[in-house]
């Protein structure tokens, strides 16, 4: 924990510490701005289809470059386990994520639920509390194992190759995630399951048979308890695997 609150404060008043905020609030400014009665179902759409990838990515991405263009020479001679500040930019990420989701499950259900349809402007897609905070909890968890992917990545090879390959395989995940075969990409799992919990399909629709894209069964709960233990399985297998690189790495640096 001191490692984390040591690089947590890095980002104090920086970009990189707000940037959770911005993005959500642009998000949330587009959707109810130009979609008015539509403006819960956008949010939910752009953020987990579009936005949310490219925060998470990007947050991740700015802060593994604060020490990889030093070559970690900063960071890597510290009296601590070279793991442990691997952990730390881990769980810095965890918390942009976790903040980016409660702020736009706060802010939906005050605008969508309670606010707006008190102005006259009524809300297509009604969602109650629980589905509210159903969708922040699964944003996050399903989410939650590229912040150690895209971190390595950005070791690995930098940022703007990290941006690209992740971005285009959470396009991959939209398309997939209405097949059958949605469990072999994990980066399908999060859309389905929030086709799942609001029901909005990945192109924006209502998941309902007439709608294009609709295959029977999407809307199915159970498929949430496996959906979330895979993505769990694949965070701690990510973790644990980028850890390991992380220390071996660091030695070879020092």
């Amino acid at each position: 924990m001191k490692m984390y609150r040591a690089e947590n404060l890095k980002y104090r008043h920086s970009f990189t510490g707000i940037l959770w905020f911005l993005m959500q609030l642009l998000t949330l400014a587009l959707a109810y701005g130009i979609s008015r009665g539509n403006g819960i179902s956008s949010a939910y759409n752009w953020w987990y289809t579009l936005m949310l990838p490219g925060m998470l990515t990007l947050v991740v991405c700015l802060i593994g470059e604060k020490d990889r263009k030093m070559k970690n020479r900063a960071v890597l001679p510290l009296p601590v386990r070279t793991g442990s500040i691997w952990d730390a930019k881990i769980l810095v990420g965890i918390k942009s994520l976790l903040l980016a989701n409660l702020f736009g499950a706060a802010a939906n259900l005050i605008l969508g639920q309670y606010l707006l349809p008190r102005l006259w402007i009524p809300q297509v897609l009604e969602l109650t509390p629980v589905q509210i905070a159903a969708a922040a909890a699964v944003m996050t968890v399903t989410a939650l194992w590229q912040i150690p992917f895209c971190l390595w990545m950005d070791q690995k090879w930098g940022m703007l190759p990290t941006m690209i390959v992740n971005i285009i395989l959470n396009g991959s995940g939209t398309f997939m995630a209405v097949t059958t075969l949605w469990m072999m990409n994990p980066w399908a799992v999060m859309p389905r399951l929030m086709t799942v919990v609001i029901g909005i399909l990945p192109n924006g629709l209502r998941a309902v048979p007439e709608s294009m894209t609709y295959i029977p069964g999407i809307t199915d709960p159970k498929a949430i308890l496996p959906g979330v233990l895979v993505t769990c399985a694949w965070f701690v297998i990510f973790w644990g695997m980028s850890r390991y690189w992380y220390e071996k790495k660091g030695v070879q640096t020092v």
